[in-house]
């Protein structure tokens, strides 16, 4: 496509996310124009289950593009193509597409015990992800599907996850992404000298799930690929032109790391929210139990992507600001007051010391066991000394995991962050004091869903890949510089966190 051609075309980034779906509407600059975003209901029919309908997805989509169109008043026929990242959510449906169930959602876990079963395999393909299988991953579900609803799986002609479900509806076409069949099927794009190319069949036939591959759809789409066109129907009820390019995207943390374009070894790619995501690339494989992958081919040909992550950084600021109930005000101006006192507070908190594990540890320790711990408490401690030590446990779990990454000879010399994490200006001043390391904005905060209209760019023809059109429609933002002063107060702290989880380790077990 000529430079001409591309600033007269636009293309939709679409983030379906746990809660709900966002449309993007972007030139081919990476401007965006207007986003809309429509919720969708969560069903939660017994505990630790999570669930969804997927004609609820259908309606989110049509109503966040359809709104999306119409606030940017462009000529849909200038709009060029779309792609889609969602979480692996999954289903079973018939020979027409139509859902049998509602998806399990990637954080249901109720497949703790099959999770558990393929863990007891040792299978050697499960060295990609550390040695164990976590149960929010597709596998677990499945094997609980076939186990405790076997006429319902004898029933289903597809199992599909929400992206390939999404796909059909707006193609006609099947299809998975390569991006979360390698990080969360054990897919292999290649073979090595202990497990073949294509789906993991010694760890399927292991546990009685060698009929999975004839279930989930056959082709397998790589990031920023075309994996159909809009079909007139689908067309029509979105309000574009039928025949535009339907791309293949992928997990919405791994579609962020393309739209702040760290896509290159080195920097490291922060995606925060409720939790926080880790994610690297690494021209080889890199293998430790502490974290999940390498995954190969999982975003760009050749890199192998390697990933991290903390269970609660977000979510535990807003447990305490809930906790805290009067101490601070209500709405948008909770959060600029809990940074205010925060800020107030010398760094290390006057003592306190905070073990940021509300929900388990995931990397580099993995503990599903371990519990949110705050010691170190006296009658002089106030909000602000509590706010700014969260802030703080929460970024000396991430320089732990850039501590293991360097020990594995993946050095990180630069961070990029995106997600509701970089509004508090305080807490990305201490993530890079404690890391060491400068962290940098990019221009567009919902990296999500431009790396998703990136994708779509590149399957319409209007870059060759990835890499150059991360470089033509990523544009940095500020970048905060550490105080290398502070990170000395800080490699105290930092010592303290590691020691605190290794004397309570042995009660976390007990509890």
């Amino acid at each position: 496509m000529s430079t001409a051609d591309r600033s007269n075309a636009y293309v939709l980034g679409i983030d379906a996310g746990t809660t709900s779906l966002r449309a993007g509407l972007f030139n081919l600059q990476g401007e965006p124009l207007h986003f809309y975003d429509q919720g969708y209901t969560t069903l939660y029919p017994q505990a630790g289950w999570a669930e969804q309908r997927p004609a609820d997805w259908w309606h989110a989509l049509v109503t966040a593009v359809r709104a999306c169109l119409a606030a940017s008043n462009v000529d849909t026929s200038r709009v060029i193509g779309l792609a889609i990242d969602a979480p692996c959510d999954i289903l079973l449906t018939d020979a027409s597409g139509n859902p049998l169930t509602d998806s399990i959602m990637w954080m249901d876990l109720r497949a703790t015990q099959q999770a558990r079963q393929l863990t007891e395999t040792h299978d050697p393909i499960l060295r990609y992800c550390g040695g164990d299988v976590p149960a929010e991953w597709p596998i677990p579900k499945v094997l609980w599907l076939k186990q405790q609803q076997p006429a319902l799986w004898e029933q289903a002609t597809y199992l599909v996850e929400q992206m390939g479900w999404l796909t059909w509806r707006l193609t006609g076409s099947w299809a998975i992404p390569l991006n979360s069949a390698a990080a969360k099927w054990h897919y292999r794009a290649n073979a090595d000298d202990t497990t073949p190319a294509g789906w993991p069949l010694s760890l399927l036939q292991s546990v009685g799930l060698e009929d999975l591959p004839q279930k989930a759809p056959g082709t397998v789409v790589p990031m920023g690929v075309k994996a159909g066109e809009l079909t007139a129907q689908a067309a029509q009820e979105l309000g574009l032109q039928a025949g535009i390019a339907v791309s293949m995207s992928g997990i919405d943390a791994h579609a962020g790391m393309i739209g702040m374009n760290v896509l290159a070894p080195g920097t490291l790619a922060l995606i925060t929210g409720t939790s926080t995501c880790q994610l690297v690339q690494s021209p080889g494989p890199v293998i430790d139990p502490g974290l999940w992958g390498p995954f190969e081919d999982a975003v760009i040909p050749g890199d192998w992507t390697i990933e991290a992550g903390q269970a609660s950084t977000g979510g535990t600021v807003r447990w305490l600001l809930d906790l805290l109930g009067g101490a601070l005000p209500v709405g948008a101006e909770r959060y600029a007051a809990a940074d205010a006192a925060a800020a107030a507070i010398k760094p290390g908190a006057d003592g306190l010391t905070v073990l940021d594990f509300w929900q388990g540890s995931r990397t580099p320790i993995k503990d599903p066991r371990a519990r949110g711990t705050i010691w170190g408490l006296t009658t002089a401690h106030g909000p602000g000394h509590l706010l700014r030590a969260v802030y703080e446990g929460t970024a000396y779990g991430n320089r732990h995991i850039l501590e293991k990454l360097g020990e594995l000879g993946v050095p990180t010399t630069h961070i990029t962050a995106c997600g509701g994490g970089t509004r508090s200006a305080l807490w990305l001043q201490i993530l890079a004091d404690v890391a060491g390391v400068p962290l940098t904005l990019t221009t567009v905060p919902d990296a999500v869903s431009l790396g998703s209209a990136i994708c779509a760019a590149v399957g319409a023809g209007a870059y060759p890949d990835l890499q150059t059109a991360g470089q033509e429609m990523v544009h940095p933002g500020i970048t905060v510089e550490p105080d290398l002063s502070t990170h000395t107060i800080y490699d105290e702290g930092y010592a303290l966190y590691k020691e605190t989880y290794n004397a309570l380790a042995p009660l976390f077990q007990r509890a």
